[in-house]
């Protein structure tokens, strides 16, 4: 009896472990440049959890054999990993590429003429330079130089600061994704509404959470304990922060 009954608990602790969830560790790069992705999100589409790379690539989520993994990032194109097993694996980003469509300038100003007469000295052999030789009507080197103003720096400043704030929202909407109280409540052993208050206080900022050691784990880790160490007035501060926004 002694012997049926230990082979019996025996299988069901083996069932048991086949079917828990383990944790898969992955590292994830740039296609052909092996350069380590900071700030991929990793979804795994089966039990809807969220983590991110951090500044090596790496990152762990919680997964078994036969889930399916969505990975994302800002320029990238959004790949997926069916897991065969929970092995260490690396896994390869393929960046977007953008076909820029032709744009025509239309301004009757002053500068707009100034800087079509600059632009007809654009010669490939110098790639754009700001100071080129000059050539006379025939199109031969003379011994003078040209040097080319650029017109347009306040357009391409403008762009920049967009593509600034379009990178700002994704980090926002990847943080909005991942501290969600169904994500971060299989991480940490709170419920309802200390779960909220923790979320209050603890969700980053995006300076923090796009900094260099940005690490998800290591964050909550830290967190939960100090926030172990709040009182219960205290623990509520984030109520009061949250109002005033």
């Amino acid at each position: 009896m002694r012997r049926t009954l230990f082979i019996t608990l025996c299988g069901v602790f083996c069932a048991v472990t086949l079917h828990a969830q383990t944790v898969f560790n992955g590292r994830v790069f740039e296609n052909k440049t092996r350069i380590a992705l900071h700030g991929v999100v990793v979804e795994n589409l089966s039990n809807k959890l969220k983590a991110i790379s951090g500044d090596d690539g790496r990152f762990s989520i919680a997964a078994k054999t036969g889930n399916l993994l969505v990975l994302k990032s800002f320029g990238y194109q959004t790949d997926t990993l069916f897991l065969t097993d929970v092995h260490d694996k690396e896994i390869f980003l393929e960046p977007q590429r953008t076909e820029l469509k032709q744009v025509t300038i239309s301004d009757s100003s002053a500068k707009a003429s100034q800087a079509a007469k600059n632009m007809q000295y654009y010669d490939p052999q110098f790639h754009g330079q700001t100071m080129v030789y000059h050539r006379n009507l025939k199109k031969e080197f003379d011994g003078g130089i040209i040097l080319r103003m650029h017109y347009f720096k306040g357009d391409e400043h403008k762009k920049k600061k967009e593509l600034e704030k379009e990178q700002q929202r994704m980090l926002s909407e990847e943080i909005s994704t991942i501290f969600t109280a169904d994500n971060i409540s299989h991480y940490l052993p709170l419920k309802d509404a200390d779960l909220g208050d923790f979320l209050l206080l603890y969700t980053p900022d995006i300076k923090v959470y796009n900094g260099k050691d940005f690490n998800l784990l290591e964050y909550l880790n830290t967190s939960y304990k100090t926030w172990l160490t709040l009182s219960p007035v205290e623990r509520k501060a984030g109520r009061i922060q949250f109002k005033k926004e």
